[in-house]
């Protein structure tokens, strides 16, 4: 990996100094982290823990994340990378855990070049940053990437043309290798490089817009392969209301894994699911209110959940000071186990406090109860917890 990121600064400044004066160079990146406290009742037992944690969903999996962008592009001839780093605050052995140490990462590392008057785009190297992709809050997900996340090398192709009502489409295929595992003796053939392929399509307009991509499998993977079957990924934006009323928006994202998964192996993972977020948003001057809903449907395992989370923030002074609450409550099925107790539910109510120093700096004091049962490695557990986190996140 270190030779990568070498590899990667010497070839930005190598392209930086071929460049014109009058090229651009860009920098962006967040660093987020804070301090966090827990403690839960299971069972009758007491468990707390304290550690340096953005708890806010979207901070990678030691709720700590660094990340740094840089973009060089002139002439239609671009550069992209972005650097993240995940477990800088993360010892999951105790303090003097050698195995947690900072390791960055390459999210993605691509050239690209604009032809046509920028109606064609070719990108090849460490694939990222999707136009086919879902984007956040709930959902961040493309599907440039192997079973675990990983970037893919691979050739994405994007048509854009800017000729009438086809103005704002965005259609095209990705080139990649395989995402996982073959078997030994499987022998591939030279159709097997095009059976990992992915087909986009994406759509803005003034009234609405829309992402799909679809990610095709090889029926030649291991039967121990991570990641089994089809997966598909979408975004879906209406438009037409914030100009009815302004601050209104409802949109949709999620994707589907283990598509056409059965009799191809048993996986490491779960293959065979589903998940879906709706949200409405409402966002006049005073006020933030809406609500999300989540729906997930293993339809492999047989196991649906469905999640409803109002909220309501009031402004206090501007966006400087803004202070609110967001409820939560899921309810789910799952006759896939054998477990005692297969019908679960749980609530939750997180009180809210975020300073917004400026538009670069924001720090927020966040709590949260949660009461209900959990779907734990064995079986369903009632469990009380009480968690507080003071988030800090700075971007540039």
């Amino acid at each position: 990996m270190k030779k990568i990121i070498t590899m990667i600064i010497a070839g930005l400044l190598a392209a930086g100094s071929a460049f014109a004066l009058d090229d651009i160079i860009e920098l962006s990146g967040e660093i987020k982290t804070g301090f966090f406290f827990e403690q839960r009742e299971l069972e009758g037992e007491t468990y707390s823990r304290s550690a340096l944690y953005n708890n806010d969903g979207d901070s990678g999996p030691s709720g700590s994340r660094m990340r740094l962008g840089i973009a060089m592009h002139t002439k239609g001839i671009g550069l992209r990378t972005r650097f993240s780093q995940q477990n800088f605050s993360y010892r999951p052995g105790g303090i003097n855990d050698s195995s947690a140490k900072a390791i960055i990462g390459v999210d993605f590392a691509y050239i690209y070049g604009n032809l046509f008057n920028s109606q064609l785009k070719i990108s090849a190297g460490l694939l990222g940053e999707s136009p086919w992709g879902t984007g956040g809050p709930e959902l961040g997900r493309e599907l440039e990437t192997t079973g675990i996340g990983e970037p893919i090398t691979g050739i994405r192709v994007e048509w854009k043309p800017i000729i009438g009502s086809f103005r704002g489409l965005n259609l095209g295929f990705v080139l990649n290798r395989q995402d996982d595992t073959m078997p030994d003796d499987a022998k591939e053939i030279f159709g097997d490089l095009f059976l990992e392929s992915i087909l986009g399509i994406a759509y803005e307009h003034q009234y609405f817009a829309f992402r799909f991509a679809y990610r095709f499998d090889r029926g030649i993977d291991s039967p121990a392969a991570i990641v089994i079957g089809e997966k598909l990924v979408y975004r879906i934006e209406e438009r037409l209301l914030w100009r009815l009323l302004p601050g209104m928006s409802i949109w949709a994202n999620g994707y589907c894994e283990g598509i056409n998964a059965a009799g191809k192996g048993s996986g490491r993972g779960i293959p065979g699911f589903i998940q879906n977020w709706f949200y409405v948003s409402y966002d006049p001057e005073y006020f933030t209110t809406g609500v999300n809903v989540g729906y997930r449907d293993g339809f492999v395992l047989n196991d649906q959940r469905l999640e409803f989370r109002p909220y309501f923030y009031y402004k206090v002074i501007s966006d400087f000071l803004v202070a609110g609450l967001m409820g939560g409550m899921e309810i789910g099925y799952n006759n896939g186990k054998s477990i005692p107790d297969a019908f679960y539910n749980f609530w939750f109510l997180e009180p809210q406090v975020k300073v917004k120093i400026n538009n670069n700096l924001n720090m927020a004091l966040v709590y949260r109860y949660t009461s209900g049962a959990y779907d734990t490695e064995t079986s369903y557990k009632d469990q009380n917890t009480h968690w507080v986190n003071l988030r800090m996140c700075f971007t540039f």
